[in-house]
C-alpha cells in the first residue's frame, strides 16, 4: 500500500509548508519576487520565525521584502 510522505510529518511541518506556498504566491502576484525563487536555509529560518510569530503570509512578505526603517 503507497504511504502519501506528507502523511508522515508532523502537522506543523505541513501547516507551514501551507504558510510557505501562500507567501510565495502572495509575493508573486504582487511583483515582490520573480519566480524562479531560490529558497536557501537562511531565507527559510527567517519565513519560519514569521509563521511562528503568527504573521500571515501577506504580512511575512511584507516583512521580508519590504524597506527596513
Amino acid at each position: 500500500m503507497f504511504d502519501d510522505a506528507t502523511n508522515a510529518l508532523p502537522p506543523y511541518v505541513n501547516d507551514l509548508r501551507a504558510w510557505l506556498d501562500e507567501w510565495y504566491d502572495h509575493a508573486c502576484r504582487f511583483g515582490m519576487v520573480q519566480p524562479p525563487f531560490t529558497l536557501d536555509e537562511t531565507i527559510a529560518d527567517r519565513l519560519e520565525g514569521y509563521f511562528q510569530a503568527g504573521l500571515t503570509p501577506a504580512e511575512g512578505a511584507i516583512a521580508f521584502f519590504g524597506t527596513v526603517h
